[in-house]
Parts: structure tokens; C-alpha cells; sequence
């Protein structure tokens, strides 16, 4: 939770402005401001908890939905990087058995340099 206070005062000879600025990442407000709403307006406390609650619900299942898309696209990544990487080399064993070595060589050693490449440029952007 990061929280942020600003305070900013003017004086002007005997007046003074004060001006306050609250921001914080919690999704329930200060219990300061919660005792003069519950001054103000008592009913509004128990909204405000209960519009909490469903608000960390809510947090809780997107949070769950983003890990798990996550986790499901690293997955395909890897799934189909192997059917790259395979697709690759069997397609340069089958050219090199068929009588061209070299081209053969060249097409797996390309494909298998490519998908090297992919992963290294991949980790060093994280």
C-alpha cells in the first residue's frame, strides 16, 4: 500500500489557507475521514465497508484472471517455440537425408539459432 499526504499552507497576515491532499493505493479510505463521515452520516460507513468488500472481491478475481492468462500464454509460448525448434530440425534432416547436407544442416541450425535469439532478446527486455 503506498500513501501520499500533501499538505500546502498560504498565510496572508492574520489568515491562513491550508489545503490537504490525500492519494493512497488502499481501497478503503482513512479512518480519520470514516469518524466524520460517521458524524455526517452514520448509514454511509457500512456502505462504504461493504463497497469495499465488494471492490477487493472484484480485485481478487481479476488478479486471479490476469495469473492465469499469464500463465497460459508463457505456456503456449513454450508449446510452440518446441514446434518451431522441431518443425525446424526435422525439416533439415529430412532436406540432409535426401542428399543435400548442407542445406540441410543450414535450415536446422537456423531455425534452432532463431528461436536462441528470440529467447535471449526475450529475457534481457524482463
Amino acid at each position: 500500500m503506498t500513501t501520499k499526504h500533501t499538505t500546502a499552507r498560504a498565510r496572508q497576515g492574520d489568515q491562513e489557507l491550508t489545503v490537504q491532499q490525500h492519494e493512497t493505493d488502499s481501497p478503503i479510505i482513512p479512518v480519520a475521514q470514516m469518524r466524520e463521515l460517521n458524524e455526517f452520516k452514520p448509514e454511509a460507513v457500512d456502505w462504504i465497508i461493504q463497497q469495499t468488500q465488494v471492490e477487493a472481491e472484484h480485485r481478487r478475481k481479476e488478479s486471479h484472471h490476469v495469473n492465469t492468462l499469464v500463465f497460459i500464454t508463457m505456456t503456449l509460448g513454450q508449446v510452440f517455440a518446441l514446434v518451431i525448434g522441431l518443425a525446424g530440425t526435422g525439416c533439415g534432416s529430412y532436406v540432409a537425408l535426401h542428399g543435400q547436407p548442407w542445406a540441410g544442416a543450414t535450415i536446422a541450425s537456423l531455425s534452432l539459432t532463431g528461436l536462441a535469439v528470440v529467447f535471449i532478446t526475450g529475457q534481457k527486455r524482463k
